[in-house]
Formats: structure tokens, C-alpha cells, sequence
């Protein structure tokens, strides 16, 4: 694979603690890749050792064929958007783009293409005050679209935005990708959101490489619910005891709802005999744990 990021083996310590322990990651020129894992897998630091922002204390990154820590050339072609990106609130959006287009040394047309690339026009005027979550975060990627990267990095893109706008930012790097070439590495706490982007997944739990691979080969689509009950252990096992796969997340039960519902149903009237009250269901997207179930 001709790979625009190669690291292999990365170990990083914070204070003595272990945040990344051996993990290896490969882009390919063209590929689109996500990344995902829960709020303090090491998603965020791997992203900085890869684009040489942060120190690593083992192993091996090539970002364009170069070491990015020791060569800051390696990072020439490539863009990143942060999960809150830093813009000036006063600012329109066409002047902030034209001033960063001029550090850039990007012509205004540029600037021109990023505004219609990630669907600005009619907005392009406006503060960033005045925008959107979700047209905050397409005025970032027009920002890193700028300097024509041929490689672009997004680290949690979505995880401030309302279901709508997450949609449409997904639907943008997808088109980015697959329109205009760019290389992706894309992070996220829920694996759904990268089945719609990544053809290829690495999952990271608690610093370590969990599992990687196609879409297909690590996610098999069933419907979760969460359970707010009164007694969320009890109720747990109970449900284990019935044959389904439950479990405690901070916020309820997990359970695994398979066809047909029915049993579901009588599984939660069981709860009831039991004296366990059941105070709500939701249904709910399955995040890294609960897809990598078995």
C-alpha cells in the first residue's frame, strides 16, 4: 500500500502513565480511515504523535515518507480539523478564509472553491456568531481545504453537533474523499457515524489496538436499547439470566435487542415481577464497546 501516514509500534507516556501502548495505524494515498474509540482511548493523542504535534516514546511515524516530529515538512499537504475549532466570533467567514488563504499563499479563487466544497454558500458573510455548530465545523474544513491538502484529518468532527448536522458533516468528507481524493483520518466515539465514511477501522480502547479492519468484518448491526431502571445491576443480571447481553454503562443498562421483540417486552415485564422498575427505554447508536460485542 503506498501509505501517506505509516506509524507503527507508538508509545506515549503522560506522566507516567501509559496513554498509548504499541499501537500501529497506516493510511493509504486515496483511503479514507477511521478511527474510533471512547472519550479517553488515546484517539486525540495518537492524532498529535502522527502529525509530529506531540512527542512519542516509542516506535515509528513516516507522514508523507518523513519522520513529522523531527522534519516539519512531513505535515506539507496536509490539513486538520480540531473537535472545537478556534475561530474569531466577529469575524465573517469569506475574511477569515481570505486572510488564512493569504498565509497560505492560496489564490482567492481558493478561497471561492473551499466556500462551495463544504456548502457555505449564503453564509459566507456571516460572523461565525451568528453560524451553526454545524456551519462552524464546515468553515474549519474549508480552512484546512486552503492550503490544498491532499490528506485531511478530522479529530471528533461531529461530537458537538445535533443528529442533522453530524449527517451532513459525514456526508462532506465522504464527498471529499470520494470526489476529490483526499486521503481522511477520521475520529469518533461511535462506530455508526465512520460506517458511513471509513473503509477501513481501527478501534482503540484504553491505549491500546483492539481491532481493525472493514467496516463488515467488525460490526454486525443489531439494535441496542439503554434501560433506566431502579436498580441497574439487578437489573443487568437479571436480563443475562434471561439470555440477552446487558450490561451497566453509567447511564443504565445496555441490552442487546434482537428479534423478535416480543421477548424484549416480556423480558421487561419479568423486570416488573422481580420489583426492578423499569423508568424508561431508549434506543441508541452502538458506540465502540457495544458493536464490538459478541
Amino acid at each position: 500500500m503506498d501509505a501517506v501516514l505509516e506509524a507503527e509500534g507508538i508509545v506515549k507516556r503522560y506522566k507516567g502513565q501509559t496513554v498509548l501502548d504499541g499501537v500501529s495505524l497506516e493510511v493509504g494515498r486515496g483511503e479514507a480511515v477511521g478511527l474510533v474509540g471512547p472519550n479517553g482511548a488515546g484517539k486525540t493523542t495518537l492524532i498529535k504523535v502522527s502529525l509530529g504535534l506531540a512527542r512519542r516514546d516509542a516506535g515509528r511515524v513516516l507522514l508523507n515518507g518523513l519522520d513529522p516530529w523531527r522534519e516539519p515538512g512531513a505535515r506539507e499537504g496536509v490539513g486538520v480539523v480540531f473537535e472545537r475549532p478556534n475561530l474569531p466570533s466577529s469575524m465573517p467567514v469569506v475574511e477569515f478564509l481570505e486572510s488564512a488563504a493569504a498565509v497560505y499563499g492560496s489564490s482567492p479563487s481558493r478561497v471561492d472553491w473551499a466556500i462551495r466544497a463544504v456548502g457555505l454558500e449564503g453564509h459566507e458573510w456571516k460572523a461565525f456568531s451568528e453560524l451553526s455548530a454545524g456551519l462552524k465545523q464546515r468553515a474549519a474544513i474549508a480552512h484546512a481545504l486552503l492550503g490544498e491538502p491532499r490528506f485531511l484529518v478530522a479529530d471528533e468532527p461531529t461530537s458537538n453537533l445535533d443528529p442533522l448536522e453530524r449527517r451532513e458533516v459525514l456526508r462532506l468528507l465522504a464527498r471529499l474523499n470520494r470526489e476529490h481524493g483526499l486521503s481522511l483520518l477520521v475520529s469518533s466515539h461511535v462506530i455508526v457515524e465512520l460506517l458511513r465514511v471509513a473503509t477501513r477501522i481501527y478501534v482503540l480502547t484504553a491505549g491500546r489496538l483492539a481491532a481493525r479492519g472493514r467496516p463488515e468484518e467488525l460490526f454486525r448491526r443489531a439494535r441496542l436499547a439503554r434501560l433506566r431502571t431502579s436498580d441497574p445491576s439487578r437489573a443487568a443480571a437479571l436480563l443475562r439470566s434471561l439470555g440477552f447481553s446487558a450490561v451497566e454503562d453509567g447511564l443504565g443498562v445496555l441490552v442487546r435487542v434482537e428479534e423478535p421483540l416480543p421477548g424484549f417486552y416480556q423480558a421487561l415485564a419479568h423486570l416488573a415481577r422481580q420489583g426492578v422498575e423499569v423508568l424508561g427505554v431508549d434506543l441508541v447508536e452502538p458506540g465502540v464497546e457495544e458493536a464490538m460485542a459478541g
